[in-house]
C-alpha cells in the first residue's frame, strides 16, 4: 500500500494497571490473555467503524472514521478494562512504511502525536478519555460528562 494523505480520528489507549497484573506471572499466559483481548479489540474497533494500526503490549493505535466513532469504542473498551484513552482528529499520512523484507502499516502526523500525548494527559486526568481541540470540535455527541479536552487539562 502506498502512502497516502487523509483525514482520520486516532485512538491511543493503555490499560491501567496492567504491569501489577501480571507481575509474576508466566510470559505465556500473559501472552495468551493479550491475543484474547486483541481479538475483542479487533472486534469492537470494526463494530466502531475502526481498525486497529498496532498493538504494543497493552496498548493499542488505532483508525476511526470521526471522533464520535472513536468515543464510542472508547467508551465500550471502558466497560471492560480500565484504560487510558488518548483521542485526535486531522489530516495523517497512512501507508505501508520500512523497506525490503521489514515492512509494515503506519501511520504518522501531528494528530497521531496529540493522541499520544492525550493518553499520557488521561494517565493524570480525572477523566480517562482526552481529546484534542479538533476531534473536541468535530464531536457531535452531547454527552461529554466522562470526556475531557486537552485543552482544559
Amino acid at each position: 500500500m502506498k502512502k497516502s494523505k487523509t483525514n482520520a480520528t486516532v485512538l491511543f489507549f493503555d490499560l491501567k494497571g496492567w504491569y501489577n497484573q501480571v507481575q509474576g506471572r508466566d510470559a505465556a499466559d500473559i501472552a495468551a490473555d493479550l491475543d484474547s483481548f486483541y481479538g475483542g479489540v479487533i472486534e469492537a474497533a470494526a463494530k466502531h467503524g475502526g481498525r486497529v494500526v498496532k498493538f504494543m503490549g497493552d496498548a493499542g493505535l488505532l483508525l476511526f472514521e470521526s471522533p464520535d466513532n472513536a468515543v464510542s469504542f472508547a467508551r465500550d473498551l471502558g466497560k471492560k478494562r480500565e484504560a487510558h484513552v488518548g483521542i485526535e482528529h486531522g489530516e495523517i499520512v497512512q501507508g505501508t512504511f520500512g523497506s525490503g523484507e521489514l515492512q509494515w502499516f503506519d501511520v504518522i502526523g501531528e494528530p497521531v502525536n496529540q493522541a499520544a500525548k492525550n493518553m499520557q494527559r488521561a494517565a493524570k486526568a480525572e477523566k480517562n478519555i482526552v481529546l484534542g481541540p479538533s476531534a473536541w470540535e468535530a464531536l457531535s455527541a452531547p454527552d461529554r460528562e466522562d470526556l475531557a479536552c486537552s485543552e482544559n487539562i
